[in-house]
């Protein structure tokens, strides 16, 4: 009885957790070729084609409909429009019995024009550093966090030249809702620094989105 028992044990610690869901969000690779994500929420609306590169390479293209501060603070558009193309490198990953961690590093370079006031025109050029967590805590759910910095730096008619520097915690969940859907809530929260024209400040950043990734939409 006791050998069994042992046994159990030993087999238990040596089994390597079940795979969560399939992650857009989060630091873990795309399981098939093609994903498309869809996102609305504060300060925008966004769809990406995301696909799995060579070795340990995702990348994305993505659009966003932008209401709100990009950043998450002071670059605030009436409206806007932006292109952006997501490069997201999976660095690390482990197993436990029960769970599987995976950490990423992303690089996401991107423009946005738009309106900053009723007939006053925008233009911001983005380069935002990310590193993406993903924790698989049961085959249908995942725990996203890490860290992000969105670096921006832009033009407003009339005010001039200006940046912001938001330093944000990320905060989220994925689950697989289906065999090619996993709808998600992601949550981004920190200081953000912004400066121009002689001026800076500090003010809070917050970004919040709740969407779905799906795949395999046509074909296997």
């Amino acid at each position: 009885m006791r050998f069994i028992l042992t046994f159990l044990l030993v087999l238990g610690l040596a089994s390597t957790a079940l795979a969560g869901p399939q992650s857009t969000i989060g630091g873990a690779r795309l399981e098939t070729d093609t994903a498309h994500k869809v996102a609305t929420g504060w300060p925008s609306t966004s769809y990406e084609w995301w696909n799995k590169g060579k070795r340990k390479l995702d990348w994305a293209l993505g659009g966003e409909l932008v209401y709100g501060p990009w950043s998450g603070a002071w670059d605030d558009p009436r409206i806007a429009f932006a292109v952006y193309a997501p490069l997201r490198f999976h660095l690390w990953e482990h197993k436990r019995p029960g769970s599987k961690t995976d950490l990423g590093f992303r690089l996401t370079p991107g423009l946005m024009m738009g309106s900053a006031a009723y007939k006053t025109a925008t233009v911001v050029s983005r380069i935002e550093l990310a590193v993406p967590v993903s924790v698989d805590v049961n085959p249908k759910l995942s725990v996203v966090t890490g860290g992000v910095i969105p670096i921006d730096l832009g033009w407003v008619e009339g005010t001039g030249f200006g940046g912001v520097i938001p330093l944000m915690v990320r905060l989220g969940v994925e689950i697989k809702a289906s065999k090619k859907t996993a709808p998600f809530v992601l949550i981004e929260v920190g200081p953000g620094i912004g400066f121009g024209q002689g001026r800076s400040g500090v003010d809070l950043a917050a970004r919040l989105w709740a969407g779905t990734t799906f795949w395999s939409v046509i074909g296997k």
